[in-house]
């Protein structure tokens, strides 16, 4: 967001921008279908031929703990990893994601410490705590924590996550929508 609020801001000071929030792919869509919002960025594509789609960028997870806490050692190797205590990330407020499905596949368990519907919450709260946390890189540079942060990579294999771009059909030769997509794709992160 603060890249494309600076290319706005110097392209088109005139333009506002209102953004909302949605924690799943068929809320977006929804969104899309009803003309309330016109792009949708972090959702994966779909089937449905009416919402067009444009990869942005991937985005990988790292492992953070708070510098100088124990927490620190356990990114060795999987065993010590599960045994830390862990933050969760879940929009849905599951108990389960992708790193429960990389340890789980090592016969390995861990345990959760806090779950929060929002990544960006937790390198401010593994700054101030022993927990760790497995979020996406880019969670953690625009965070403002990392210097209060040890950063490693995760020791069970995490696929990146792709972000896309969606919009629906109906505005795909609009002007000023081509014009807002191009933006997005220019201001976005590289990964």
């Amino acid at each position: 967001m603060p890249a494309l609020a600076e290319a706005l801001a110097t392209a088109a000071p005139g333009v506002d921008l209102r953004v909302r929030g949605f924690t799943n792919r068929n809320e977006a869509v929804r969104l899309l279908d009803e003309g309330l919002a016109d792009a949708a960025v972090g959702v994966s594509p779909g089937t449905e031929a009416r919402i067009l789609a444009r990869p942005l960028f991937r985005e990988r997870f790292v492992c953070v703990a708070r510098s100088g806490s124990p927490a620190a050692g356990c990114f060795g190797d999987a065993a010590a990893f599960a045994a830390g205590r862990h933050v969760l990330v879940s929009p849905e407020g599951d108990g389960f994601g992708a790193v429960d499905e990389a340890l789980s596949e090592l016969g390995l368990r861990r345990r959760l410490g806090v779950v929060l519907p929002q990544m960006y919450a937790a390198p401010a709260l593994v700054a101030r705590t022993d927990l760790v946390a497995t979020p996406m890189e880019g969670v953690v540079t625009g965070s403002g924590m990392a210097f209060r942060l040890t950063v490693r990579p995760c020791p069970v294999e995490l696929e990146p996550v792709e972000f896309h771009l969606l919009w629906h059909r109906r505005s795909d030769v609009h002007p000023a929508q081509a014009w807002l997509r191009d933006l997005l794709v220019s201001s976005g992160p590289r990964g």
